[in-house]
């Protein structure tokens, strides 16, 4: 599992500020899962965020031979979108993948490090790109526009606790 790290000095403030005057923080980690979910998805209609590198030309042949259709990078059949999960207890919000190849895309793999075919060939058969679909970086750095969209759930629960 990795853990998302804020960069922005001014939301992890108003976090812990608005976390300290919550008698009950739950529906704000909801709002956080929420959002990372709508990033998520955000991240999958534009791309990437910087842009995903695309398939490698060798790749879209294999799709070719084998009838599939290029929908874009990542986009083969929806299925790891479609396992983007969130929750959320009262200290944290989570967002998960459970396809088994969901970490493989977001970091990245080289060729030969997820072993090898009965055949003996590598897994995968050559080096894959991260393509960060989280919202967060390879790094766990939270994506800029994840903590802008957290930043505004958080300021909305700052104004109900000083603006009720």
């Amino acid at each position: 599992m990795s853990v998302i790290k804020i960069n922005d000095q001014a939301l992890i403030d108003r976090l812990e500020l608005v976390a300290s005057r919550l008698s009950d923080t739950s529906p704000l980690a909801a709002a956080i899962a929420g959002t990372f979910a709508t990033v998520t998805d955000d991240n999958f209609d534009m791309g990437g965020r910087p842009a995903w590198a695309g398939r490698k030309l060798s790749t879209i042949k294999i799709y070719e031979r084998k009838g599939l259709k290029y929908g874009g990078v990542l986009h083969l059949s929806g299925d790891l979108r479609a396992r983007v999960v969130t929750s959320h207890t009262q200290d944290e919000a989570v967002i998960s993948n459970n396809m088994p190849y969901a970490a493989a895309m977001h970091f990245g793999i080289k060729q030969g490090d997820s072993g090898k075919t009965t055949r003996g060939a590598p897994i995968p058969f050559g080096d894959i790109p991260a393509r960060p679909y989280m919202p967060m970086d390879t790094d766990g750095n939270m994506q800029t526009e994840a903590e802008q969209e957290v930043f505004l759930d958080v300021d909305h629960y700052w104004h109900k606790i000083f603006n009720p």
